[in-house]
């Protein structure tokens, strides 16, 4: 579960906190002069047009974007913007100084969750206020990350829009608030492509009023990404292929939360009880039946003596 939505929570935090600060500025203010390592960012190579990721997928970069390959994305997220690691990163696209996006959207991680194959029937039983509170529960261990490094603390978190999965393109849709401090909100909206062994993740953070414009968008950036043949979902090789457990222990959990599965695995509690009395009280029944017919009949026999 650490794994899975861990980066969910902090990745972007810091490009978001920046970008606000910089929302006045112009031209190459918003991502390449960043104080005292603009030299540095100044050095970085964007890419356009079709890019292979580190992972074999293919991304069509889109007009009006620019794409940083995993070396100096991480070099950006991690060394500059002060975010934690993430061993699944691919890279990252940044809207084009002075294009139309550019004051909607403060960027997309890519990354790769190799957390196992989620099916089809689990991704339509995961309980999502039972995720909300596991990523809730950590927000104290990374609000302590972020106060040793200056950052503003994640107050509160709330889904934005009841998450959805589309069985047609095996896809999940994930859009978080994030409540930075007290008066800073940010959209945090994750697209999620199911793969034969995790996920794809499409992670954008916006202006907390770019919400609409992000249910457009990210579903048609996950279209730009072609996963190589053998990554697909409909790749998956049950006899080789590791399952996503979290998932299944996340539902179940939900379930013994539920009211109706609650009474209903108490219900069958008592049967299961009830069933086993009975089976052992027949097994007592037929054992004394079976001694009472092994038990040799008495024989009366006189004593002559007593004649």
């Amino acid at each position: 579960m650490r794994k899975v939505f861990a980066y969910c929570i902090i990745t972007c935090l810091v490009v978001a906190s920046r970008a606000f600060a910089g929302a006045g500025e112009d031209g190459l203010d918003r991502y390449d002069l960043l104080g005292p390592e603009d030299r540095l960012t100044a050095s970085f190579t964007y890419l356009e047009g079709k890019v292979v990721l580190n992972n074999g997928a293919v991304l069509s970069v889109p007009e009006g974007y620019r794409f940083l390959n995993a070396v100096q994305g991480r070099t950006l997220v991690e060394r500059l913007w002060g975010n934690p690691q993430n061993p699944g990163f691919l890279g990252l696209l940044l809207p084009k100084p002075g294009s139309r996006t550019a004051n909607d959207l403060f960027g997309i991680e890519i990354s790769m969750d190799e957390s196992g194959y989620l099916s089809q029937s689990e991704a339509r039983q995961l309980n999502y206020n039972i995720l909300m509170q596991k990523m809730q529960q950590r927000l104290a261990q990374d609000n302590n990350w972020r106060s040793r490094r200056g950052l503003n603390a994640v107050t509160d978190m709330h889904w934005a829009l009841p998450p959805v999965y589309h069985e047609s393109d095996n896809t999940l849709q994930l859009a978080r608030i994030l409540q930075l401090g007290k008066n800073t909100a940010v959209l945090n909206y994750e697209l999620r492509m199911l793969t034969r062994s995790g996920a794809l993740c499409l992670t954008a953070v916006a202006p907390i009023g770019q919400l609409e414009q992000l249910q457009a968008l990210m579903p048609a950036m996950g279209a730009r990404v072609h996963l190589p043949i053998g990554q697909r979902y409909l790749d998956f090789n049950p006899h080789t292929d590791r399952l996503a457990a979290w998932t299944e222990k996340m539902r179940r959990m939900g379930e013994i939360l539920d009211a109706h599965h609650f009474f209903q695995g108490l219900l069958n509690t008592w049967l299961f009880v009830a069933v086993s009395l009975l089976m052992v009280l027949f097994i007592y029944i037929m054992q004394y039946v079976h001694r009472r017919r092994e038990m040799p009949k008495q024989l009366f026999r006189v004593d002559e003596r007593l004649n």
